[in-house]
């Protein structure tokens, strides 16, 4: 289980490692594969020899916490980055499949997993997670990323306002979300509210909710997953669940527009992290990208590194789901990915921050 202190001290060495260096609590890679052996995991872009690295930012092979030492492991992870599919390269973001998953059709009654865009975010495309209850309202609303549904979703304080209309609340959502002209028969509902995103402090949700039509939504379908086999309505896993989760293992799944379903063995979804602290870029700023810092996520990847991909662009707004020894529930909400790992927002934070 992970503590407060192992929590500090990746906070500690996420604030005094280079920029370029992410940090976690999660299992050792040997030999490619995921191992049981936890201990704290630097994430960067590019591996390089030893000979090579300046000696002040050589990584410690161990940590001690609470006086328990902690082995380190060093991953190669690419470029982290939040995962819409842009529809001028549309074909990029499936083209390694013998056949495109049935997330991305015209789906009624809507269900989690499937494809969406927005009046804000038209030119890309991404998926709508899951449907919840918005604690204010009580209406049911879908929930997805904000950078899937809102143009500009920095903190208003970061960003020139003079002349710009509030348009972000208001944006039109649509399914599915894979044409840049879609047609107004797709619209499935609006944005309602977001979780702006900070360039400086670290973030924790990327998220925004999405008021869903009556006319398209099912009281006995909605709650499912597009393409997975649960048919129960599926809850918020809790904090003490999450925390827990590199101890219980629990087999995950999720359902995106572009990797389809991911479920069971040998291509569904592992658990590799939590308490993830890493970079993530870009987030458009009015048009420029900017490097935005992320911490307390989960990160994950497929059971066999063999099975391609765990998340690709176009899959951002998914939800993650642990199998709790035959009760599903939603873990986190799938964000940014790099080379073979995705990373998601803890649902406990998602549920606090987005007040669902």
């Amino acid at each position: 289980m992970i503590t407060e202190s192992i929590k500090e001290k990746i906070k500690d060495l996420f604030e005094n490692t280079p920029d370029n260096i992410g940090v976690s609590f999660g299992k050792k890679i040997t030999n490619g594969q995921y191992t049981d052996e936890i201990g704290i995991v630097f994430t960067i872009d590019k591996k390089l020899p030893l000979d090579q690295i300046p000696e002040n930012e050589v990584l410690p092979s161990s940590i001690e916490i609470d006086g328990v030492v902690y082995p380190t492991d060093v991953f190669e992870v690419g470029e982290i980055r939040p995962l819409t599919c842009p529809q001028n390269v549309i074909d990029n973001c499936y083209g390694w499949q013998n056949i495109a998953p049935g997330n991305r059709g015209n789906i009624r009654p809507i269900k989690g997993g499937i494809s969406i865009t927005a009046t804000n975010t038209l030119g890309s495309v991404g998926t709508m997670g899951f449907l919840a209850v918005d604690v204010e309202s009580k209406a049911i609303v879908g929930v997805t990323n904000n950078h899937v549904a809102i143009g500009d979703a920095f903190m208003t304080n970061q960003r020139d306002t003079s002349g710009v209309l509030e348009n972000e609340r208001g944006s039109i959502v649509f399914q599915p979300g894979e044409s840049s002209v879609p047609s107004s028969t797709f619209k499935i509902g609006e944005v309602i509210r977001y979780v702006p995103i900070y360039t400086g402090s670290a973030n924790q949700v990327d998220g925004a909710l999405l008021y869903i039509s009556s006319s398209v939504d099912s009281t006995s379908e909605s709650f499912k997953q597009f393409g997975l086999s649960y048919t129960s309505p599926i809850p918020f896993a809790s904090t003490a669940e999450i925390n827990n989760l590199l101890s219980t293992n629990p087999p995950l799944c999720s359902s995106g527009r572009t990797t389809g379903p991911k479920e069971g063995s040998p291509c569904g979804l592992v658990m590799s992290a939590i308490n993830v602290s890493t970079f993530v870029q870009p987030f458009k700023l009015q048009g420029q990208n900017k490097v935005v810092p992320f911490n307390d996520c989960i990160s994950f990847t497929r059971i066999d590194p063999d099975c391609p991909f765990p998340i690709f662009p176009g899959d951002s707004g998914s939800a993650l789901i642990a199998n709790f020894s035959g009760v599903w529930k939603i873990i986190g909400l799938v964000f940014a990915g790099g080379n073979n790992i995705g990373i998601a927002c803890r649902i406990d934070n998602v549920a606090a921050q987005l007040g669902i």
